[in-house]
């Protein structure tokens, strides 16, 4: 097995850059697109584009040396993958192609639009894709997140052939009908986790002020493009849910009312949302990586953390369900059982004391 780095004269006085590979007993040749030209390139110049075709020839190395072993380079690993998605999408030539795009670009907004390491895509991440593609946060209706998954499974496997990640992590997570409402798998903040946010500055502050809001409210991002000043009247959230047309009406604080901002005129909108959900989502995630909270928080984790807050303070399930405008008591349940999670965690990180008998 050998890679050698050649160089084959051009007619223009030039030299372009190859690579003469030799491996399983088959000769193979792949050109750089690098050209070093004596008469415009400076001596720097010529030793930054050899020292790159260098570096070339000793990653195909060590991928070709690799092969059939799980390791995978470093240089692999680093690899953003959706930049990865995005080179796949252009080779692709089958008829689902738009369904891919969009099952990409639904990725690209779950991850808040931030650079994402191939070496980050784990069997967990795959999971809560797939319950965010069926979530109200992106509002998917019949076979569509069902359809976005696989089609995303399918970039996974390509992935996975060509040697970014030596396990599929999407291998065995298997779409079934009906969302399972016993589990919760969003992120949720605490308390503490709010205040900290409220006092750490956001890149935009419309997403700060949003955010708080619905985590106090149990709003969406839906429900906000429809709220008005006369849904605030008299010191309560008096609004319909765009999703369940159910009515909530609850009291607010003076101190969320601030988020709101002055009052306006009755059918003015409250928030001018004019971002979209990939902006949204990619602001609150250097807003929350700022404050050093170590979750993967999306605007729709919100209504899930205000949700749990309301079950921790007291409110049974019956006033929660109608609280977040919900048809039925069965889609809260998930919330109790994510609290009685945490409260199984924080009795088994009691520390073990050792005792003896007097």
């Amino acid at each position: 097995m050998s890679v050698i780095l050649r160089e084959k004269k051009l007619k223009s006085g030039g030299k372009s850059l190859y690579l003469d590979i030799y491996h399983d007993g088959e000769r193979s040749y792949q050109f750089l697109n690098i050209i070093i030209n004596s008469k415009k390139d400076d001596s720097n110049s010529r030793k930054e584009k050899l020292d790159i075709a260098k570096q070339i020839r000793n990653n195909i190395e060590l991928e070709l040396i690799a092969g059939g072993t799980d390791y995978v380079p470093k240089h692999r690993n680093k690899i953003d993958f959706l930049e990865y998605c995005e080179s796949y999408i252009l080779k692709y030539k089958s008829k689902d192609k738009r369904m891919i795009i969009c099952a990409v670009r639904h990725f690209a907004n779950f991850v808040g639009g931030q650079r994402f390491g191939v070496s980050r895509l784990t069997t967990k991440v795959c999971e809560d894709y797939l319950d965010y593609l069926r979530s109200d946060e992106v509002s998917l209706s019949g076979e569509t997140p069902k359809n976005y998954f696989s089609r995303f499974k399918k970039v996974v496997k390509a992935a996975v052939s060509e040697g970014y990640l030596k396990i599929n992590p999407a291998q065995g997570i298997i779409y079934k009908n009906g969302n399972n409402k016993s589990t919760l798998r969003k992120e949720v903040l605490t308390a503490d986790e709010l205040r900290l946010l409220a006092v750490t500055p956001c890149p935009n502050p419309l997403v700060k002020k949003m955010f708080l809001f619905c985590s106090y409210t149990g709003l969406g991002i839906a429900d906000l493009k429809e709220l008005y000043w006369e849904n605030l009247a008299g010191g309560r959230l008096n609004t319909r849910r765009v999703k369940t047309g159910i009515e909530i009406n609850i009291p607010l604080s003076q101190q969320i009312l601030n988020l709101a901002g002055p009052p306006r005129l009755k059918k003015d909108l409250v928030f001018e949302v004019n971002l979209t959900t990939n902006g949204i989502n990619k602001n609150l995630h250097s807003w929350v990586k700022r404050a050093g909270i170590d979750k993967h928080i999306t605007f729709y984790c919100a209504r899930h953390s205000y949700a749990t807050l309301l079950l921790m303070n007291g409110a049974n399930l019956k006033t929660v369900s109608d609280c977040m405008g919900q048809t039925s008591t069965l889609h809260t349940v998930k919330y109790l059982n994510h609290i009685e999670e945490l409260k199984d965690k924080a009795i088994n990180s009691l520390p073990i004391i050792e005792f003896y008998e007097e």
